[in-house]
């Protein structure tokens, strides 16, 4: 079983800990969405959040980062409040980091570009974003010293810069938590849910705390994630795209003809999150996913790929929707020949590492 150390600071976990701290869930699950009891909920997932372009901010961020680099910043997480104005912009990392290292650039766009997000959402009306970085629970405190003197050094210069907070994230005898070692600098709401160390996910003896991932692999965080845990992640999404094909077919009343799209089955195997990844790279990520069909169902005549995340399958009689059925039930998730990875010459990214 993978140690807590190692899974506590795995990115897919990490992800997955926020997502099921915002689900609606009732209370009879071994799962307490604790930002959702106190109202937030998931916006969207990689949006892209606009640079200032004017002169102070470009200086300053050359000035503290050493760059000019103005490209958009794509934050892991986008959190609202239905009685806060304030959008939380969270950005999820293994490790905390110092003002020397190489992610006070990230950080220093990201909390520039938050300031007022009203341009990125194309919106007329200020939206002001609070930039909250979640990372172990034992490097949160540093992390949370780094953020505020960036947010320091540019205010010097003159540049609009959003607060900044750190979210911890630790397991003990009792589960999967999250927490913060500065509670006022978090927005009100998020300081209510946050008031005391707030199990999320609870652990019942030995077993693995891990429950049904929302997300189970994320692309292009490769060298970031353990090996296994990321061989489970590819399994168990590869997996899920085979059955909820199996479901569609399955559930068709023949004679039809079926239009399947990646989006579609991806969407349906993260339970609707996939519906709000707003990454540049969604549609090669969706491609990717009907790849995966494409390898186990392009031998059958009624079969016809009509784009690269859409196919379809006109199927005349049960027969053939049998057919179908058997060959999605033989498919190997975990063979890399038909994972989701290899359905692609490049691996989508969906979070950016800017």
């Amino acid at each position: 079983m993978t140690s807590d150390a190692v899974l506590v600071s795995d990115p897919v976990f990490q992800l997955n800990i926020l997502l099921w701290a915002l689900e609606d869930l009732p209370d009879i699950t071994a799962v307490r969405p604790v930002l959702r009891t106190d109202g937030y909920e998931l916006e969207s997932l990689g949006r892209r959040l606009l640079v200032p372009a004017d002169e102070p901010t470009v200086s300053a961020l050359r000035d503290i980062a050493g760059s000019t680099d103005r490209s958009p910043c794509r934050p892991d997480l986008c959190i609202d409040h239905p009685d806060d104005p304030v959008t939380l912009v969270v950005e999820l990392k293994s490790h905390g980091f110092s003002q020397d290292s190489s992610n006070v650039r990230q950080a220093g766009k990201l909390i520039v570009a938050s300031h007022d997000l009203s341009a990125s959402y194309a919106e007329t009306q200020p939206r002001p974003g609070h930039v909250v970085y979640g990372t172990v629970e034992s490097d949160a405190a540093r992390l949370a010293e780094t953020l505020q003197a960036l947010n320091e050094s540019l205010g010097s210069q003159g540049v609009s810069a959003a607060p900044t907070a750190t979210i911890g994230i630790s397991i003990d005898d009792e589960g999967a938590r999250l927490s913060t070692s500065s509670l006022s600098d978090l927005p009100a709401p998020a300081q209510r849910a946050l008031q005391t160390p707030a199990t999320v996910l609870h652990r019942h003896g030995e077993d693995d705390i891990r429950p049904l991932y929302v997300i189970p692999w994320i692309p292009g965080i490769e060298g970031t994630q353990d090996p296994e845990l990321q061989a489970d992640g590819y399994r168990e999404l590869t997996a899920r795209v085979v059955v909820e094909a199996m479901a569609v077919v399955g559930q068709a009343i023949v004679p039809t003809t079926l239009n399947i799209t990646g989006a579609m089955l991806l969407s349906r195997a993260t339970f609707g999150v996939f519906d709000r990844w707003l990454d540049a790279d969604r549609q090669q990520f969706a491609a990717a996913a009907t790849g995966v069909l494409t390898t186990t169902l392009q031998s059958l005549g009624y079969f016809r790929r009509q784009s690269r995340d859409t196919f379809s399958l006109s199927l005349s009689s049960h027969d053939e929707q049998a057919e179908v059925i058997k060959l999605l039930e033989q498919a190997k998730p975990a063979d890399n020949r038909t994972n989701i990875e290899a359905a692609v010459d490049e691996a989508p990214r969906l979070f950016d590492d800017f």
